[in-house]
């Protein structure tokens, strides 16, 4: 019986054992960033669930693990464009050893850069823009720059920022503490925000050449990668101790209450009270991934923004934009979605998912002005000729029968009888008590 126990004890240590190190491994992905904002918002138990992705990736094959040794790059012949990718809310253009490579490079001269995040390692710092930048269809005035080679593009922070919500010309390990002429760099020219790192080494593979990539955000919300220097190739980055990544990701948040306490011996979850805590789950559900094997030197890659559902302002723009959504216009929150954005948990509680159709904000209703006007001119339309075809019949039946009341009616009613009898009309004018002015006789 003890020998029974102790297997069945052991069994239960090599289950729970195992389910720890998955559940390590599944995080391991992720490190966390020390954050410079006055505003920083830390309160909250924060999990991920990156399986929860509602929209289908469109990944490119350069995401692989891969312990490839480190090798120089070298630059092709120049391929005007030589992919052009559709990712939903994205379509990606990669231009490789472009003679105008120029025009989409921004020397910065002269300008500040943030004192944390210079000799500083897995280092973020919140800096504002003069424009708003619509990033998945969202308004962004304030984005998050880290050392890693990436921005943090929501307005929620946390330490995981590597995780999602980030715009990523090359998330990397980079440690700008390694030599003294490492920067990070950064200037908002008023149509567009430029980011620079320059010179920057990765912390475990120093050995190589520096790096140095810009990010250029445009007011229009085109995101451009720009490469001047990429020393190895992007499959030999060591991904160990930090994650590598080249694209964008969104997520949205469900926040839950939960908590116990006891109260007369019992036990009480609170899920819409002040009382327990509160737990924010990031559901990321739309990522583009950038082919690793095409990020070399003198390389562009350009993210051009798609129609979504929630840059609509009003129900007829909803409903008639681009079908790539299933826009639905909701009007308890008055607002256009397809239920998957940064607002997903009040389009949810709201009933919006019910509610949001096509036959509530109706397309009808949009549309119920032109369509009032088209019924209202066939009827009109309709009548008018009927009666033209009526009056036609009628002429003719009395034409070719004249001893019927519509033949007599007709010869007593031709025109020069009608002369004749307006010649025998009298007409004068009268003052009565009776307000009458003038009076009409005849004597036909």
């Amino acid at each position: 019986m003890a020998t029974i126990r102790s297997v069945l004890l052991e069994s239960v240590v090599v289950v729970v054992f195992f389910i720890c190190f998955s559940v390590k491994l599944t995080y391991s992905e992720d490190v966390s960033y020390t954050l410079y904002d006055s505003e920083t918002q830390l309160d909250s138990v924060i999990s991920f669930n990156s399986h929860h992705t509602l929209h289908k990736r469109q990944s490119g094959s350069g995401n692989d693990s891969t312990t490839a040794s480190p090798s120089q790059t070298s630059t092709p012949e120049y391929t005007e464009k030589e992919v052009s990718q559709n990712h939903k809310y994205y379509t990606s253009t990669v231009l490789r050893g472009s003679p105008n490579f120029n025009d989409y490079w921004d020397e910065l001269f002269d300008v500040k850069h943030s004192e944390p995040l210079s000799g500083s390692h897995r280092v973020a710092v919140s800096v504002p823009i003069n424009f708003k930048f619509k990033f998945y269809g969202h308004d962004v005035s304030k984005i998050t720059i880290a050392t890693g080679g990436f921005l943090y593009m929501s307005p929620f922070l946390h330490q995981w920022l590597t995780a999602t919500q980030y715009i990523a010309p090359l998330m990397a390990n980079f440690d700008t503490g390694l030599k003294n002429d490492s920067y990070i760099l950064y200037r908002d020219f008023g149509d567009r925000f430029v980011v620079e790192w320059r010179d920057v080494f990765l912390q475990d593979q120093n050995h190589s050449d520096p790096f140095s990539f810009q990010t250029t955000l445009h007011t229009n919300g085109t995101i451009v990668f720009a490469y001047k220097e990429i020393p190895l190739s992007i499959q030999s980055i060591e991904i160990k101790n930090h994650p590598v990544k080249v694209g964008v990701s969104d997520a949205f948040y469900i926040d839950t209450i939960q908590g116990v306490k006891s109260k007369n011996g019992s036990h009480h979850r609170y899920s819409d009270s002040n009382e327990g805590i509160q737990r924010r789950t990031i559901y990321e559900y739309h990522r583009v991934e950038v082919d690793f094997g095409r990020i070399q030197s003198n390389t562009i890659v350009i993210l051009d923004p798609l129609i979504t559902c929630n840059i609509a302002k009003d129900c007829t723009t909803c409903l008639t934009q681009d079908d790539s959504f299933d826009c639905k216009w909701c009007p308890k929150v008055q607002r256009c979605s397809d239920g998957i954005d940064w607002l997903r948990q009040e389009w949810r509680d709201k009933g919006c998912e019910i509610q949001g159709s096509k036959n509530d904000c109706s397309f009808k209703d949009a549309k119920k002005g032109v369509s009032a006007a088209t019924i209202g001119g066939v009827v009109v339309a309709v009548l008018f000729l009927t009666l033209l075809i009526m009056g036609g019949v009628w002429f003719f039946y009395a034409y070719t029968h004249p001893t019927s009341a519509s033949g007599q009616w007709m010869i007593n009613h031709r025109p020069s009888e009608m002369k004749a009898k307006m010649n025998k009309m009298k007409f004068w004018k009268r003052d009565s008590g009776t307000g009458e002015k003038y009076r009409v006789e005849s004597t036909a």
